[in-house]
């Protein structure tokens, strides 16, 4: 009999809509990045300055993912795609959204935008074209959705691989 049973349940998780995952949607001046919100360490308001983060005694580096990606491209305000979250656009407000990996490690992403909670279904979600990926020179941008009418493109940071990045580049001894 269990046999059975787990048969239609099986049928009847196939039948239910994906709702998909939760994910923190944030711009880096062009685009709408995502990141899922199991890695969300802390998200900051940012006033006038980037403030020194601190967790455990330990200094959180903190990276212009904006910069290190679109630093030569020129771009006007009405090229920026919106994103509307449950009816409400989301404001162009600078935050800090601290990330972590699966082994604790932190870091700090300086945003062009108030971060804003996002369902993604695994369905909506590709893998990075090569254009993306030759052009930004990066290997912690892993996938992306397609955008739809109601939003634009959303491209997904792997933690993991940005804090390696970020913890290799911040002890990495400095040239002189």
């Amino acid at each position: 009999m269990p046999a059975i049973s787990s048969l239609r349940s099986q049928r009847l998780l196939e039948l239910r809509p994906d709702i998909g995952l939760q994910y923190v949607a944030f711009r880096l001046r062009i685009a709408w990045f995502i990141l899922p919100i199991e890695s969300i360490y802390r998200a900051i308001p940012l006033e006038k300055q980037v403030p020194k983060i601190t967790a455990a005694g330990e200094n959180i580096p903190i990276i212009d993912l904006g910069k290190l990606l679109f630093s030569q491209i020129k771009f006007q305000s009405s090229d920026i795609q919106q994103l509307v979250v449950n009816g409400a656009v989301v404001a162009a407000k600078p935050s800090l959204i601290v990330a972590r990996n699966q082994t604790d490690h932190l870091v700090g992403i300086l945003s062009n935008s108030q971060p804003a909670l996002q369902r993604v279904s695994q369905d909506e979600i590709v893998s990075l074209p090569t254009t993306y990926s030759q052009r930004w020179k990066v290997d912690f941008i892993t996938s992306m959705t397609l955008p739809n009418k109601d939003r634009p493109s959303l491209f997904m940071i792997d933690s993991d691989r940005l804090a390696d990045t970020v913890l290799k580049r911040s002890s990495a001894p400095e040239k002189q």
